[in-house]
């Protein structure tokens, strides 16, 4: 019995050895060549696969180029593939070395289509611009470069649907009133929130000023900002798009994106601007003989008395001592009134590296009003700096000075020219007609009407009343942003 058992055992172990000798011994290997210079190709991938194109088996070969595979099954094939080649696909059958010849693929392209999405962001993450659901427009400062804008202002007038901007005054640096979701409240402020790179542009007014004149203080300073600094300016609507401002949102947002420096060499660039102004034609008006003879009818008529018309600034008597001064022709609107010039500098350098690039500017304005004795000199400078840390830190710095020097009118200079006796003269004269250089006044005792006897000289006005204001503003920004994806 024992040594039938024996027997057994050695024929299993036998058979077992002659299975595992049948299965384990078909080891396929070869060379792998390039066909355009017979050199070996290092990394080609050698699969086994069977008639369903299930991989059964693989490697890759070696720096000689030399391969050796076990396989499962000779029926199956060996598929042999590299980057920049075209695949082979061999039997493997009987053979045991397979050597195999590869040859570069030439693939062309018909046509190549880069698709981008136009996104928008207000710091966080940024989604499509078709799927934002509020009420937004971007206005980008492509769409008034190279045209003289003294004001940013005067750079969305007329370029966003809803917006109302209307000038508080002609007097350069007056600023603009601006109205985004209407009329709120009757006597507090309606101004939409101004914001530049996420800060809120404030300005400091005192607690016992009117809101109503307030608001020409405050959107003056608005004009600090140099346009040619601006990359974008977007305008909040909807209680939506400006509810991340809360309360102070309430009449509409203009969310104003300066520009930065780009990665490159040092660029430098300078711009100047020379701009014409004049003062539009407004209401023809009655010249000195016409508006004498206009008034002494009026008078005449009101009481059908040729003693109410009997007055000596409106006789042209000679023996008047004032009669060289009631003599005259006077286009008022012409003499408060004159061509203005605009010249607008401006000087970038911007430049950077993989990790920081840095952005400053200066500009100059110059603005003469076509009101006499109106004016605006701005200065303004800004430098900017990022530094990325690594790819999810970044640190940004922030500079802006601004310095405004502005001369305005000390009262209604237009509209007194408007109304003011057209017989005056400017100047008063002597006997012989002639200017003596000394602004002429009504006096006092004369028997015109009170409102043309008071009314200034709108010229003396101009020239010798003055109203100047200085403003000065620092804005300094340091920013640590960490993407957290």
């Amino acid at each position: 019995m024992k040594s039938r058992f024996s027997i057994a055992l050695l024929l299993f172990v036998a058979f077992s050895a002659m299975v595992m000798g049948q299965t384990g011994s078909i080891v396929i290997q070869g060379t792998v060549t390039a066909r355009s210079n017979a050199e070996t190709l290092i990394g080609v991938s050698v699969t086994e696969v069977d008639a369903t194109n299930r991989v059964q088996s693989g490697t890759v070969t070696d720096a000689n180029g030399h391969y050796v595979i076990p396989v499962k099954n000779v029926n199956n094939k060996l598929v042999f593939s590299y980057l920049g080649f075209a695949k082979q696909t061999r039997n493997i059958g009987t053979d045991r070395t397979i050597n195999v010849t590869m040859s570069e693929s030439q693939t062309a392209l018909k046509e190549v289509a880069v698709v981008a999405k136009k996104t928008y962001s207000e710091g966080g993450f940024a989604i499509p611009q078709r799927e934002v659901s509020t009420a937004i427009q971007t206005i980008d400062a492509k769409e008034f470069d190279g045209l003289q804008v003294g004001s940013i202002d005067e750079a969305l007038q007329g370029r966003v649907a809803g917006l109302d901007i209307v000038a508080n005054s002609g007097d350069p640096g007056s600023g603009s009133s601006m109205r985004i979701r209407g009329t709120s409240s009757i006597n507090s402020n309606n101004e939409p929130l101004i914001v530049v790179n996420g800060v809120p542009w404030t300005a400091e007014v005192d607690a016992n000023f009117d809101f109503a004149n307030a608001n020409q203080e405050q959107y003056a300073n608005m004009l600090s900002i140099n346009p040619d600094d601006i990359l974008k300016i977007d305008v909040l609507k909807d209680a939506a798009s400006t509810a991340v401002w809360g309360s102070r949102g309430a009449n509409g947002v203009l969310q104003i994106t300066t520009k930065k420096g780009a990665t490159g060499p040092t660029r430098v660039n300078y711009t100047y601007r020379l701009t014409r102004a004049v003062q539009p034609k407004g209401l023809n008006m009655l010249n000195g003989d016409d508006y004498t003879m206009m008034m002494k009818q009026a008078l005449f008529n009101s009481q059908q008395d040729e003693n109410a018309s009997d007055i000596d600034e409106l006789n042209y008597d000679t023996s008047f001592s004032d009669y060289q001064n009631f003599n005259n022709n006077t286009d008022w609107v012409k003499e408060v009134s004159r061509t203005g010039y605009t010249h607008d500098h401006a000087l970038t350098v911007s430049g950077g590296g993989e990790r920081a690039t840095f952005r400053v500017s200066g500009g100059y304005l110059d603005q003469e009003g076509t009101i006499i004795g109106t004016a605006l000199k701005r200065l303004t400078t800004r430098s900017n700096l990022t530094y990325n840390i690594s790819d999810r830190l970044r640190v940004e710095a922030d500079f802006s000075f601004n310095f405004s020097d502005t001369d305005r009118s000390n009262g209604n200079i237009l509209g007194t020219a408007y109304v003011k006796m057209p017989n005056v003269s400017v100047y008063k004269q002597d006997i012989n007609g002639n200017n003596t250089g000394e602004f002429y006044i009504i006096p006092r005792s004369s028997r015109l009407d009170a409102a043309q006897r008071d009314m200034a000289n709108p010229v003396a006005l101009a020239s010798l009343a003055w109203s100047k204001a200085y403003n000065y503003r620092i804005s300094p920004t340091f920013r640590i942003q960490y993407d957290l994806m």
